[in-house]
């Protein structure tokens, strides 16, 4: 070896390091405390009133819609999260 991290360490290292900054952005603005107390009061709030998933398939067809049809907000922020084709090219 000539000392030069091969290809495989440098796109490793780039993957890792936008895991870093989405984990980092998830912790400081997606879940902040506001959020986490508004999720946890409406998930409360769902299980009292008893809309709750009844079983698996229920689950994977909820699952499935929203991915094939995503609300409003979701739709906006999905280019945001997603990654350029051409992200790990050298």
């Amino acid at each position: 070896m000539n000392g030069q991290l091969c290809e495989a360490v440098i796109k490793r290292d780039k993957w890792v390091e936008h895991q870093k900054k989405k984990a980092e952005h998830t912790a400081n603005v997606t879940y902040n405390n506001e959020r986490a107390t508004m999720i946890l009061n409406t998930t409360y709030k769902t299980a009292m009133e008893g809309n709750l998933i009844p079983d698996r398939e229920t689950l994977v067809t909820r699952i499935g819609n929203m991915i094939k049809s995503p609300n409003s907000s979701w739709s906006e922020e999905k280019p945001e999260w997603e990654l350029p084709r051409t992200y790990f090219d050298a």
